[in-house]
């Protein structure tokens, strides 16, 4: 509050409210002469006046004590300071007595209109023409001789209250022109959209500025008719101010969302404005969504777009890493899914560009505003644009990766080399690599496992597969641990290039690398139960042929009685495991054929991607690969190690029945009896069948165990 406020608030407060205005106004002009003048003029000094006042008040009481202590405060007070604002008190005490005064009354003169003005200074009259021309230069940032730069009052000019208040109101406009003028030359080094905000209060400035000049041409302005002609501009520049306000330390998107909040009022003209304003703010915004969805391109040197990029990210991480929504910078009239298939449409354009290295040129996004001529929160057509223009980006490059890349034919081949789909060659490999596989990990190479490889695949309708797909197929070996054997280091791979690798990461890989190692083991077992049964069968042949004695037909009786035990424990076997190989080949033809109908339905490169990974989970959890099935994987293991323990041991009892019936045949009775004695034929078999009997209830066990864990995980 100023001086002059100060002293007029006092005045008001001390005096009678029910004095006419004239003499209240006069009692001020007087006070605030006296407080500015400094003791200029002959006047008493105003603390011997009041010693003088006090004095008389004491003997009228009988004391002094107020004298002393007066003398007490004026000690501590500096003294220059302290003479206007002592006389000014001295003066307001409720009477003039004692106060000597040959300043004369500032004259007041009647002006037409009724406002009473006048100067302090020099006693001469100020019109009401040159307050309205002072103040026009004010409202434009020019100071005058009634007002300064700063939008104040000359502490010399006196003008009455209602003079005052008007004055007041319209320098307050002034004060917000100050303020606007400065905050729309900041506009350099903070953004392209602060940088059009400060253009578009720029462009509302000027308007402001038009009306000015208006006035400036009017003549025998009042302060009146000024005042009601600067309504609307004030309203708008309030608006403005308050925009201002708002926009400190944002930047980007989100002041565009700030813009675009101001307008929710139910005030048209500030709904008018933020409208206006908005559609200035949102262009480099509108710029920048059309270079990334048309040309894969960030124009955005301040970092104000909602899509950003990671430029350490190398190719083959494009699109999972490179690009991302930046969630605050998205402005509040565009949805989270529109900015993702805004973000979608540019990572499309880059990965047909860079990974797929193809030309594309989508058709233009169109070069026309941002927002409607409706009402603000009315919907636009930037949701259909894009709309159209991701929907056609996306589509090509969904069909460039199919028909172009193969991307089905290679997860077909997936399916069948490395999910083991192509039946007669798994056959055929496993034969192939028998001797190979049944050494020690470390014993076996790589290259003669190659060569094995392409006999299987031309030994197979494998060898129909296109050239590109065969020339992918290979071989690696997993680092050996100790104890391990060909069998369990064994993988084969497939190789895997751009743009196929947005879909077969390397993460995904190595799931088909650990769904491959299950479904193997499991087709080895079943190819071991195969190659027992087909062992059994030939001696079961052999045995009849020949006709035994009685000693022949006793060494018989415990042949067959060892073979009818391999023949009862490998059905109970044979009967798991072609439980649990149904049970995983119907989960891999379900899930193939519900991701050939999602890829059909796929409208982006996110939505084939995802199909797969469901596909693969599928495959995941179908062969107790899934997160949680780790009991049911260990006890499938469990069992699958004990059938192949099974075979060994029916192999050892098979080749001990052979070498047996060789012996009878070359020798005679008596020579077999001592055979039979001295050799470690019928010791073989009867450990054979004791070691039936441990192996049978060891695997009754473990399948009870397998049983409870499916249950358990069935509840779960």
């Amino acid at each position: 509050m100023s001086l002059r406020q100060l002293v007029w608030t006092l005045v008001s407060s001390e005096l009678d409210e029910k004095l006419d205005e004239h003499k209240l106004h006069g009692t001020f002009l007087r006070s605030f002469q006296r407080l500015s003048s400094s003791g200029r003029g002959t006047v008493a000094p105003p603390d011997e006046l009041i010693v003088k006042h006090l004095q008389g008040l004491g003997r009228q009481r009988g004391h002094d004590r107020h004298v002393l202590r007066f003398q007490s405060l004026r000690s501590r007070l500096h003294h220059s300071a302290a003479r206007p604002v002592l006389a000014l008190l001295f003066h307001l005490r409720g009477g003039d007595r004692g106060v000597v005064e040959d300043v004369s009354r500032p004259t007041l003169k009647e002006v037409r209109g009724g406002w009473h003005l006048a100067s302090l200074a020099n006693q001469k009259e100020i019109s009401e023409a040159k307050i309205v021309r002072d103040l026009l230069f004010a409202l434009q940032g020019v100071s005058s001789d009634c007002f300064d730069s700063s939008c104040e009052v000359d502490p010399a000019v006196l003008l009455t209250r209602p003079a005052w208040l008007l004055c007041h109101r319209i320098l307050g406009l002034a004060k917000l022109h100050l303020r606007l003028s400065t905050d729309a030359k900041e506009a350099m080094g903070h953004g392209l959209l602060h940088q059009a905000l400060c253009e578009a209060l720029r462009k509302q400035l000027q308007g402001y500025y038009e009306v000015l000049a208006q006035l400036m041409s009017c003549e025998g302005l009042s302060l009146r008719s000024l005042w009601a002609r600067l309504l609307a501009p004030m309203t708008r520049l309030h608006f403005l101010s308050q925009l201002c306000e708002g926009s400190r330390g944002v930047f980007g998107g989100a002041l565009s969302s700030m813009v675009f909040a101001s307008g929710f009022s139910g005030d048209i003209v500030a709904q008018d404005l933020a409208k206006e304003i908005l559609r200035s703010v949102v262009k480099p915004l509108w710029s920048m969504i059309r270079a990334w969805m048309t040309e894969g391109e960030l124009q955005d040197p301040y970092g104000e777009f909602f899509v950003i990029a990671d430029a350490s990210v190398p190719l083959e991480d494009l699109w999972n890493r490179a690009y991302s929504l930046e969630l605050e910078m998205v402005p509040s009239f565009i949805s989270l899914e529109l900015a993702r298939k805004i973000l979608l449409t540019g990572k499309s354009v880059n990965f047909i560009r860079l990974c797929c290295r193809r030309t594309w040129s989508p058709e233009p996004l169109g070069t026309s505003e941002l927002l409607p001529e409706e009402e603000i929160g009315a919907s636009f057509d930037l949701a259909s644009r894009v709309e159209r223009l991701s929907s056609k980006t996306n589509e090509h490059l969904v069909k460039l990766l199919m028909n172009h890349f193969s991307l089905g034919e290679h997860a077909l081949a997936l399916r069948r080399f490395l999910l083991l789909g192509q039946g007669d060659f798994v056959q055929s490999l496993m034969d192939a690599l028998q001797e190979e596989l049944d050494i020690d990990a470390n014993k076996i190479h790589k290259h003669q496992l190659m060569g094995i490889l392409e006999m299987a695949l031309r030994q197979s309708n494998a060898q129909f597969c296109s050239v590109d797909v065969l020339g992918r197929l290979g071989i690696k070996l997993r680092s050996p641990e100790r104890g391990e054997r060909g069998w369990d280091v064994f993988l084969l791979d497939y190789s895997i290039d751009s743009p196929l690798h947005v879909v077969f990461t390397p993460n995904i890989m190595q799931k088909y690398d650990r769904a491959f190692s299950f479904l193997w083991k499991l087709r080895r077992v079943s190819h071991a139960l195969a190659a027992s049964w087909n062992q059994h069968m030939a001696l079961q042949r052999h045995l009849c042929r020949d006709q035994r004695d009685s000693l022949d037909r006793l060494s018989l009786l415990e042949t067959r009685q060892t073979l009818h035990r391999c023949t009862l424990l490998r059905h109970e076997m044979h009967h798991f495991v072609q439980n649990v190989q149904s049970y995983v080949l119907e989960v891999l033809d379900t899930s193939w054929a519900k991701l050939q109908q999602g890829w059909q339905k796929s409208s982006d490169l996110d939505e084939v991607i995802s199909q797969h990974e469901r596909y693969l989970a599928a495959v995941e959890e179908g062969a107790f690969l899934a997160k949680g099935s780790e009991a049911i994987l260990s006890g499938v293991s469990a069992l699958l190690s004990l059938v192949l323990e099974f075979c060994t041991l029916q192999e050892q009892a098979c080749a001990s029945c052979f070498e047996v019936a060789a012996v009878e045949e070359e020798e005679s009775v008596e020579a077999v009896f001592q055979a039979v004695r001295g050799r470690p034929f019928a010791r073989s078999l009867a450990e054979c069948r004791a070691s039936l009997d441990h192996l049978a209830s060891t695997f009754q066990m473990k399948l009870q165990l397998f049983l409870r864990a499916l249950e358990d995980s069935a509840t779960v």
